[in-house]
């Protein structure tokens, strides 16, 4: 491909020194990029250079976006794209873990080259191609400034013609075009059918996404209370599907457990001949890894609907990171904004109420600004979600905090976060 036309110059260190001003002259902007701000910045720093100008806004606004989402190092910029869609640091140092030993990784979509860091460290020698003429120069030079020597970065687009031999693949592949999000998996830039075969591979694809590629296992990675990715593994015996909570250094592995039916009915404002008293909220990568079923049936929950990723226990369980957990007070067989506030008004709950739903067409937010609230009083929670053919209101108060892990896999254990 053709060489970038400044890409020495993101390779050296005068850019970020120059991007630093660019940010001290955005924050004092509010972070609007107006006209003056551009002229100043053309006029200051970039010496009427009308390219270097937009890049270097473009660079900043990035950087100043990945500062916020806790992906910055030091010394690393990012474009917008770079900064949303590149790999959490202490993800990267998770999975980069699995690759431990490897004498030679293909890295396939360089992105902002946080992934492509931790395996540096890890691995005796990577080579990763990036399509992209900016990201590829941008992330070059971040891994140049962070001394990553055993990385040979390539700018050109990954192809099954590429002749790369390596012992391990790690895999990245855009997901977007155009600003529209694909969904499905074969239409990936590259495809999954392109990525070269290996002793270990890795993919990262949309936790959501169709994805049909039998020969692989799944890991979903929870961080926070987000899904953050699903990782398709070939190589890796002791995975069959796991979800890792990466902050929490905890994990949970389907079993092929043979679940038990559930029968259950909704009447009024409780479950048929049981006394339900707990609403649990499982973590969002619970959810998207289909194990949810499993998770229920080990510890004595039960789905609110098939349908939806609530559930629902005739005790309160156990301080958990797999859920978050809420005392009911009453349930309602309808979803009313009369009868909410009512319930607010009688529980004497304030304005930090939380209004949450699942399969219910309407927008927390809206129904929140047409309620009136206590002024000073305590916080609860209100949940609408669908059951059968209608839904129900639940509300209730928050449960213990979590912190107690049910069960650690071997196999998660021994890929643990590092410490800070």
């Amino acid at each position: 491909m053709t060489a970038f036309a400044d890409g020495a110059y993101l390779l050296s260190d005068d850019v970020v020194d120059h991007v630093e001003r660019v940010v001290v002259v955005l924050r004092s902007n509010q972070s609007v990029v107006t006209p003056a701000v551009v002229d100043r910045v053309r006029t200051h720093i970039c010496q009427g250079q009308a390219e270097r100008t937009r890049m270097l806004i473009e660079l900043a606004t990035g950087t100043m976006r990945a500062e916020r989402l806790g992906k910055r190092q030091h010394g690393w910029l990012f474009t917008n794209q770079m900064a949303e869609q590149s790999t959490h640091p202490d993800i990267a140092a998770y999975h980069a873990q699995a690759f431990s030993g490897c004498e030679h990784v293909l890295e396939i979509c360089t992105g902002a080259g946080l992934d492509t860091l931790a395996l540096s460290r890890l691995a005796a020698r990577v080579t990763s191609y990036e399509a992209d003429p900016l990201i590829h120069a941008c992330s070059a030079g971040n891994l140049r400034r962070a001394g990553a020597l055993n990385v040979t970065c390539i700018n050109d687009r990954w192809t099954v013609q590429q002749a790369v031999a390596a012992d391990a693949v790690w895999a990245d592949p855009s997901r977007r075009e155009q600003q529209q999000r694909k969904r499905n998996a074969a239409e990936y830039e590259p495809p999954l059918v392109s990525i070269p075969n290996a002793p270990l591979v890795g993919i990262k694809v949309g936790p959501g996404d169709i994805v049909d590629a039998p020969e692989y296992t799944s890991e979903y990675i929870g961080f926070g209370r987000e899904c953050r990715e699903r990782i398709l593994w070939k190589g890796r015996s002791e995975i069959t599907t796991m979800v890792t909570l990466v902050d929490q250094g905890t994990g949970y592995e389907g079993k092929g457990y043979e679940v038990r039916g559930t029968r259950y009915k909704v009447r009024g404002t409780g479950y048929e001949g049981t006394r339900y008293e707990v609403l649990v909220e499982p973590h969002n990568a619970l959810i998207a890894s289909g194990l949810l079923t499993q998770f229920f049936e080990e510890h004595n929950m039960r789905p609110l609907d098939p349908r939806i990723g609530y559930g629902i226990a005739d005790h309160e369980p156990p301080a958990s990171p797999w859920y978050t957990s809420y005392r009911i007070l009453h349930m309602d067989d309808s979803a009313s904004e009369r009868r909410m506030q009512e319930r607010i008004h009688e529980y004497g709950w304030g304005a930090d109420t939380v209004i949450k739903k699942r399969g219910w067409d309407k927008d927390p937010e809206a129904v929140r600004s047409r309620l009136t609230f206590v002024e000073g009083g305590q916080p609860g929670v209100i949940v609408v979600a669908r059951v059968g053919e209608g839904h129900v209101t639940v509300y209730g108060i928050k449960c213990a905090e979590c912190r107690v892990a049910f069960w650690f896999p071997a196999s998660a254990e021994r890929r643990s976060v590092p410490s800070p």
